[in-house]
This record gives C-alpha cells, sequence and structure tokens, in this order.
C-alpha cells in the first residue's frame, strides 16, 4: 500500500525558535500597551456636576459653563478626592467685603480697648494713685477757667466806664535803678533817653476791650467742655481700672491657690492652708 501523500516536511528547529519569540514578543507588548491603558484610565480626573436642569452628570472634563459651580473630583474607585465650592456672584462679593472690613473695625477697637486697659495698669498702682492725677489736671484746668472769668470782669467794666476804669496792676512793679554818684576825673555818662510808651485813650481802651471780650467768653465755653469731657474720662476710665485691678487680683489669687495645691500633691507631708 503506497502513500497517497507525500510524508510531511519537518521543519528546522531553528526556525521553530524564531516563531516561539515572535509570539512572546507580542504577547508582551500587548501586556503593556493593556497596562498603560489602565494606568491612564485608574488616574483619569472624573468630575461630578449638576446641569442647569438640576441633573447630576459625570465626565472627565468641566463644562465650560459650570467652572464657577461647585465641583467634585473622584477617584477611580468613586470616592470624592477633593471639592471645590461655586465660585461667588457679585453680590455675595461684596458682602463679604463689608463683613472682612466690619471684622477689620471690631478687631481694631479690640485692640485699642486691650492697649487702654495694658496702659492703664502699667500706669497706675491703685485708685489712690489714679485720684492724685485726675485732681491735679482738673484743678488745672479749672485754674484756667477763673482767670479767663477774672479777666471777662474786668472787660465789662472798661466797656461799662467806656474806657476809663483802668483795671489794677497784678503784676511786677519796674524800680528805677538808683543814681550812680560821679567819680572824680571821670565824665559821667548821659542817662538813658527815657523810652516813648505809647499812651492809650479811653477810646482806644474800649475798642480793645469790646474786641477782646468775645474772645474770652468763647475760651470760657471751650475750658468747660473740656473740664467736662475730662471729668467724664476720668470716671470712665476710673471705673475700667477698678475692674482691672480687682481681675487681676483675682487672677493672683488663683494662680496662688492653684500652686499651693500642686505642692500638696507633689509633697503629701504639707499640711494644706485653710480657706477663710
Amino acid at each position: 500500500m503506497g502513500w497517497s501523500k507525500s510524508p510531511p516536511k519537518w521543519r528546522p528547529l531553528q526556525h521553530q525558535k524564531q516563531n516561539t519569540e515572535r509570539r512572546w514578543k507580542g504577547l508582551v507588548v500587548s501586556a503593556v500597551l493593556l497596562a498603560a491603558c489602565g494606568a491612564t484610565a485608574g488616574h483619569a480626573q472624573v468630575y461630578k456636576w449638576v446641569d442647569e436642569n438640576g441633573k447630576t452628570q459625570y465626565t472627565d472634563t468641566i463644562p465650560p459653563a459650570s467652572t464657577d459651580r461647585a465641583r467634585k473630583e473622584l477617584r477611580s474607585d468613586g470616592t470624592v478626592k477633593f471639592s471645590t465650592d461655586r465660585a461667588a456672584t457679585a453680590e455675595e462679593k461684596r458682602l463679604a467685603s463689608l463683613r472682612a472690613v466690619e471684622a477689620a473695625k471690631i478687631k481694631a477697637a479690640q485692640d485699642e480697648h486691650d492697649r487702654k486697659d495694658k496702659a492703664l495698669l502699667n500706669t497706675y498702682t491703685s485708685l489712690l494713685d489714679y485720684d492724685r492725677v485726675r485732681d491735679r489736671a482738673l484743678s488745672t484746668v479749672a485754674a484756667d477757667i477763673r482767670t479767663l472769668q477774672d479777666r471777662e470782669v474786668v472787660l465789662n467794666q472798661i466797656i461799662a466806664s467806656d474806657g476809663r476804669f483802668l483795671p489794677p496792676v497784678t503784676g511786677p512793679v519796674a524800680v528805677p535803678a538808683p543814681a550812680v554818684a560821679p567819680v572824680a576825673g571821670k565824665p559821667v555818662a548821659p542817662a538813658p533817653a527815657p523810652k516813648a510808651t505809647l499812651v492809650k485813650t479811653a477810646g482806644m481802651v474800649l475798642l480793645e476791650a469790646k474786641s477782646e471780650l468775645p474772645r474770652a467768653r468763647a475760651a470760657i465755653v471751650s475750658k468747660r467742655h473740656d473740664f467736662e469731657a475730662l471729668t467724664a474720662l476720668y470716671a470712665s476710665d476710673r471705673d475700667r481700672l477698678s475692674r482691672l485691678i480687682d481681675l487681676e487680683n483675682a487672677k493672683t489669687t488663683t494662680e496662688k491657690t492653684l500652686a499651693a495645691e500642686q505642692k500638696v500633691i507633689s509633697d503629701p507631708t504639707v499640711v494644706p492652708a485653710k480657706k477663710k
């Protein structure tokens, strides 16, 4: 019985080896491509946003019309990576700016209040010390008021007398220098010429008084306002200083009590002091 077909021809071993290497290279390339695709898909950013119809959308990019809306970036497993709040409107920005300005004013006022409190505590050691400073300042303003009032009385007298009233001289009176006896053989120095003095007429005195009187009265009113404002300020600061001193004393007492209790805890042999 003969063969109907020619016997199979066996390929050389070298040729089979090359085919195997080609197949392995193809598999490796395919695996690398698949891994790269998987990595890209795993790291892609997915955005969850709500469109104008109120529907939730999931996309890998943010629509231009939704850039000012609230959005969340999700990880590949669906968890939130980070959230972005929606952009504020023009009105919201304006209100936020006003709130920031108001908050800055409140903080500045509080800082100024704290600065004054610290200055009070650093300046005065007690209320008695504060009262001495207050009385000295108020007495100075009161003395200025009395001086202006006395001047007002004089000006009214001058005006009432049509300028003929001359106020008494309250300042020091100039005493002429004693005459120097001449010395033999030396010429006598001529006496200095008297200084020319302007003699004011009654009309001139009256005109000056009428011009000065309104200024004196305005100065009295201003000084009285200063006295009232200064009195109110000292009263307010005194109340604040009194409260600050009480707080400092209470703080000191608390610190001493805590220190004593801590000492008793650390040293059981110490007998705690009895509370009064």
